[in-house]
């Protein structure tokens, strides 16, 4: 008689059964299989580059890899790091060393990687990238695109390509000034289990008025210490993105397509988040946001920054099935900017149907007159 131990069947790839041999077994097979039961099979992708068959997704949303033989799964419970730090990055040849020079000295307690992703850059900041990744083999990960992504694509195809259990989100001309942002963010989160992400303070300075720099937020403008998401819009909270740090398994499996387009994706993708807990605040100023004429943002033209956002308020109020269009609805201060924006564009059609959108726009306050005279002066005549 053979004691040979029988194959068993997987009946459904939609969840991952493992059979081990009897010496797996004999060192827990229960707890083997307790695991296991957490894990599904996701759609094949190759957006990961990985060489295995299959991507299976625990119970958190963290991946790991397996490879289906005749009808066997094994499955290789992979050490995944801790932490991810997204880095984005395009044509930041100045200032993408001391990004990374901040990034990597971060003096932490556990397994992380930096996934650093430039978006087929025209200078030579795939060279510097591929350098640091030379240097620090196994904690840079590069991924140097062939072709230009765009930013909010290339951003969430990073995001999507780290492995780790809270994920930073940072951007190539910008760099962190603590140590231990990563580690005491980690802490955090593993101790605020009901927190989707937590963010801290920065350090605003601007590349061509030096000098001048502020603290982002004050004792005046502090948010709380932990608060939801009726409190970040009804108080309109702004989060400094780059000093975000997230749970992985809050991030969208799939977006709407205005999203792509939009300029406040960062701002949209924290709404997003806090659909899934509340946002955590520390009160440390951990990054050095640098303002310069070339970020893609201080470039864009005004108008279309402004109709851009108002797309943006609509997209995230079908989003949210219209639980905030008291919010959402009213754009006065958009249609405002937006009608004197036109103004000086000499384009008095536009100005005319924008600056009635306002005076018609709910919870606006209360028109001042002589400011409105002053800015259609101003306008006209070409001052800002």
């Amino acid at each position: 008689m053979s004691l040979k131990p029988k194959r068993k069947k997987v009946p459904d790839i939609g969840r991952a059964q493992a059979v081990s041999n009897n010496d797996v077994a004999k060192r827990g097979r229960s707890l083997f299989i307790s695991n296991l039961a957490f894990y599904r099979f996701n759609k094949i992708i190759n957006r990961h580059n990985c060489l295995h068959k299959y991507k299976i997704i625990d119970s958190v949303g963290v991946p790991y890899y397996g490879v289906a033989e005749t009808g066997f799964i094994y499955i290789w419970l992979m050490n995944r790091p801790k932490v991810s730090v997204s880095l984005i990055t395009y044509n930041h040849e100045k200032y993408i060393a001391a990004c990374l020079d901040s990034v990597v000295k971060q003096l932490v307690d556990f397994d992380w990687e930096i996934i650093v992703s430039d978006d087929c850059s025209k200078d030579r900041t795939p060279e510097i990238v591929s350098a640091y990744a030379l240097k620090y083999p196994n904690l840079v990960k590069p991924i140097l695109r062939k072709s230009n992504l765009g930013l909010v694509k290339n951003a969430i195809s990073t995001i999507e390509a780290c492995t780790g259990q809270y994920i930073a989100l940072m951007e190539g001309d910008d760099y962190w000034i603590d140590d231990s942002k990563l580690q005491m963010q980690a802490d955090y989160l593993d101790k605020n289990p009901d927190c989707a992400f937590c963010f801290t303070n920065q350090f605003t300075f601007f590349e061509e008025e030096p000098g001048k720099q502020n603290i982002f937020f004050t004792h005046e403008n502090k948010p709380p210490e932990k608060f939801d998401l009726d409190f970040f819009i009804n108080n309109n909270t702004t989060i400094p993105n780059n000093t975000k740090m997230f749970r992985r398994e809050v991030q969208p499996v799939n977006f709407p397509d205005w999203y792509f387009n939009s300029f406040s994706w960062d701002w949209a993708l924290h709404i997003l988040h806090a659909l899934h807990g509340k946002m955590g605040y520390i009160d440390r100023v951990t990054l050095a946001y640098r303002r310069h004429a070339a970020a893609v943002f201080m470039s864009r033209d005004r108008i279309k920054v402004l109709l851009n956002g108002i797309a943006t308020s609509r997209g995230i109020n079908k989003e949210l099935n219209y639980k905030y269009d008291y919010r959402f609805k009213s754009l006065w201060w958009e249609y405002h900017e937006l009608s004197f924006a036109y103004l000086a564009n000499k384009e008095f059609a536009n100005f005319i149907t924008y600056y009635a959108k306002y005076l018609a726009s709910p919870h606006k306050p209360s028109l001042k007159l002589r400011d409105d005279l002053w800015l259609f002066r101003s306008a006209l005549r070409g001052r800002k």
